[in-house]
């Protein structure tokens, strides 16, 4: 009898815990929005189907700041995990100030989500959040914004700009990586690193300038990115990546920074318009193929380090075509270290070889008519026949007739 009574006992306390399960765990539905509920907030979530999730959500979609359900009010604060996931008929979601975070995939492939604003309560953006959303022009993302994690936004291949929150300090791994329309993005001085293929094949990407912050910027960070033109490296950089710019084929002059201590592998390989390289007397590691393998436009190699460094054959690819720059005193050293010595011309820096305009080892009236030629437009190579950045011979940061007399004073020894 007593066994009997702890059975019934027993029976009545499962069917308990499983109507607070229900309760708990599974979607419900309250004016077209599903959510999942704890004891005070709401989450919203999906259509459960199976092990999959059902695209419930159509249209224009409100989320409220509170709901209510089974007498009890709850207040809105998270965007679950796949919440959105593959709504590719969804145009538009408004989101209340109380929610915080997005799960992973909330968006994920959202393909007529066109803009989107991130509400200033919202402190965390999860992985994959809105990748593959093709149809995404544009993004706010506030300063509450810390966190925003891996593939968040890639392939999101119709955005043109994002500006970064001050409030991020490292862009994660693949956080924008195939966004080929992005043509501008604004990186805040709070970012320290720039994370692995960041801003991979972002084809429509021209310039980047990063600030003087960032320290490290890691493999593959803007591989493919073939549209790129100039980078502006700040002096904190210490770490560029293997592949960091490979592939960026309208990239034609690179100046490193003077803090600068390693050059990965193939850092900008493939990089076929590429011409000049400027490397400081701080690096300490050049590695394989950094200029290698189809930057096949390399004519001119400024080394500010007095002892060669070890490089491998194929740290350099063009350099039978090429001119090494190297410090004053040094052109024998250069001469007989290995792979290095195999430059076209090696020339010495200092005695005004710095203003070597059309790059063959000697300052000559020569230069003078390279120097005329930039001034008057036309030297419109692609790259450029004449080293336009020796050609501001005095240095006021424009290239005039005053140059001229400059240079000639120089040949005259004057």
């Amino acid at each position: 009898m007593k066994q009997k009574f702890l059975t019934s006992l027993l029976t009545l306390f499962l069917c308990f815990l499983a109507a607070e399960a229900q309760t708990l765990y599974d979607p419900i539905k309250i004016d077209g929005i599903y959510y999942l509920f704890t004891e005070t907030e709401a989450k919203v979530t999906y259509l459960l189907n199976g092990t999959n999730n059902t695209p419930a959500y159509t249209g224009d979609v409100v989320i409220p700041e509170t709901v209510r359900y089974d007498g009890t009010t709850y207040r809105v604060t998270t965007i679950g995990n796949w919440a959105f996931q593959y709504c590719s008929n969804l145009r538009s979601v408004k989101l209340p100030s109380s929610v915080t975070s997005f799960g992973n995939n909330a968006f994920y492939k959202c393909d007529n989500l066109t803009s989107f604003k991130i509400p200033n309560s919202v402190t965390t953006v999860g992985m994959y959040a809105f990748s593959e959303c093709t149809g995404l022009k544009s993004i706010e993302i506030p300063n509450s914004v810390t966190s925003i994690g891996i593939y968040a936004f890639q392939n999101c291949t119709s955005l043109a700009s994002v500006t970064i929150p001050n409030s991020i300090t490292s862009i994660s791994n693949y956080t924008f990586t195939g966004c080929s329309s992005l043509k501008e993005v604004l990186i805040p001085n709070t970012v320290t690193s720039i994370g692995v293929k960041a801003f991979e094949k972002c084809t429509s990407l021209s310039s980047v300038t990063f600030p003087e912050s960032v320290t490290s910027i890691g493999n593959d960070a803007f591989n493919g990115c073939s549209g790129l033109e100039s980078v502006d490296f700040p002096n904190s950089v210490t770490t560029l990546g293997d592949r960091a710019f490979s592939g960026c084929s309208s990239l034609k002059s690179v100046t490193l920074p003077n803090g600068l201590e390693s050059i990965g592998g193939g850092a900008f390989s493939l990089c076929s318009s590429l011409a000049e390289v400027s490397i400081p007397s701080s690096v300490t590691s050049i590695g394989n193929a950094a200029f290698g393998g189809g930057t096949t436009s390399l004519t001119t190699v400024k080394v500010d380090i007095k002892t060669p460094l070890t490089i491998t054959q194929s740290s350099f690819f063009n350099r039978k075509n090429a001119t090494l720059y190297v410090p004053k005193g040094c052109k024998v050293a250069y001469e007989s270290a290995q792979y290095w010595k195999e430059f076209n011309n090696i020339v010495e820096m200092g005695d005004n070889t710095d203003v070597d305009v059309n790059k063959d080892g000697e300052i000559t009236i020569a230069d003078v008519t390279a120097l005329v030629n930039i001034i008057l437009g036309k030297d419109d190579a692609v790259p450029y026949l004449y080293d336009h950045e020796r050609a501001d011979i005095n240095g006021d940061g424009s290239i005039t007739i005053a140059d001229v007399t400059a240079l000639v004073n120089i040949i005259l020894g004057l």
